[in-house]
């Protein structure tokens, strides 16, 4: 089997690891992702995080990706061990993942002063950038931006998945600002976390 995906989204060639075996179709296969997903936000929304302490760690970011797609993929949470269209080479992904944790560190102190949103979107942005995992990598750097935002009490953007997962205008002005970002330019991501969260 394999299901037609929009353009700029990770292509899903190998089905074997599907736990579910009834679904037939690209819009299923959604469905049954975002139900999963709805389990994981209500856990990790339930109570706040300690922004005093570190536990934004590569575990936790690995468990996150586990919750929200257990119940659909074996892979769950798993790092991908294959090269994609997309993301770094696969053998440096967890070097990566140990920077950024080093780096959310640092942005934390005084002494780097970065404002608390500019942190969540360079969070973010550099999720999608590494690809870590097989799948659900864009809507996995969200909702681990959104955990950050939400461990500060700062206002979450409340965003569209539906009209994300699909080609549209939603879908192209996210992938070009995520695009811009690659550039170091983040203003446009900036830009549309910021009118989510006017929603």
């Amino acid at each position: 089997m394999k299901f037609r995906v929009p353009d700029g989204a990770t292509p899903i060639e190998e089905t074997s690891d599907l736990l579910i075996h009834t679904l037939l179709t690209y819009e299923d296969l959604c469905t049954a992702e975002y139900e999963n997903i709805l389990e994981a936000v209500g856990m990790h929304f339930k109570r706040k995080k300690n922004p005093k302490k570190n536990w934004l760690t590569e575990e936790f970011i690995r468990k996150v990706h586990r919750d929200m797609f257990k119940n659909i993929w074996r892979w769950a949470g798993v790092y991908r061990n294959c090269e994609l269209n997309i993301g770094i080479p696969f053998h440096s992904i967890r070097e990566e993942i140990a920077k950024l944790c080093q780096d959310i560190i640092y942005w934390n102190t005084e002494k780097a002063n970065m404002p608390l949103l500019e942190c969540a979107i360079r969070i973010h942005h550099r999720l999608t950038w590494i690809h870590p995992f097989m799948n659900g990598n864009g809507r996995h750097a969200r909702l681990i931006s959104d955990i950050y935002l939400h461990s500060y009490g700062h206002t979450r953007p409340l965003w569209s998945e539906n009209s994300l997962s699909n080609m549209g205008e939603i879908r192209s002005k996210y992938l070009k600002a995520v695009r811009d970002a690659d550039a170091s330019n983040f203003k446009p991501l900036m830009e549309l976390t910021k009118e989510y969260m006017k929603v």
